[in-house]
């Protein structure tokens, strides 16, 4: 049986939400949602109760059936520890959802163009998709559809590169960096 859950905000990583990631020859939309430990609990009882019925189901037709790994795991830093958070990957292939659909924090659909990338706040609303397959039966996190939160793309000038406002020089309004790449876009040719 397939269930829906939508989990509580995280951050965004390994966001493929307006562009299809193309690796391994197959088009998927995906990203892997960062929650803390006690943000994930609900969310990891909810697909280890399903995953643990999926299994059972699955034993009771065929004995030789073992466990697949579960759809989450620990997040760890760049010395292999754990940071505390966990992580769970959803995705969907673009011949079977052309578009993940995509609102923001008031529920209004966002207009297309709008990129979302990695550190994104976000919510994820994803069907729990029992399978069997060579490494056993297992539940994967299908991708339904997102509200951003709060929104990290190219568009947001200097902050989307880490910078600050500091005292000091300032430049004037007209003919900015910005607006000479708005003008490439566009293009004469």
């Amino acid at each position: 049986m397939r269930v829906s859950v939508t989990t509580p905000a995280g951050v965004a990583k390994y966001c493929w939400l307006t562009k299809p990631d193309t690796a391994f020859n197959s088009e998927n939309w995906k990203v892997t949602l960062v929650l803390s430990k006690d943000a994930a609990k609900p969310l990891i009882s909810k697909i280890e109760k399903e995953r643990k019925a999926h299994v059972a189901e699955e034993k009771a037709k065929n004995k030789k059936v073992k466990e697949a790994e579960p759809p989450f795991k620990p997040d760890m830093d760049e010395e292999g520890n754990p940071t505390g958070d966990m992580l769970f990957t959803f995705s969907s292939k673009t011949s079977v959802k052309p578009r993940i659909p995509l609102f923001d924090a008031k529920r209004k659909p966002m207009r297309k163009g709008v990129e979302v990338w990695n550190g994104s706040v976000i919510k994820v609303n994803g069907i729990l998709f029992p399978y069997v397959a060579a490494n056993g039966a297992g539940i994967s996190l299908k991708l339904n559809a997102v509200q951003i939160l709060e929104l990290v793309s190219s568009g947001n000038g200097a902050g989307g590169y880490g910078f600050e406002e500091e005292d000091g020089y300032e430049e004037e309004e007209e003919d900015t960096f910005e607006d000479e790449e708005n003008i490439d876009k566009e293009g004469d040719f």
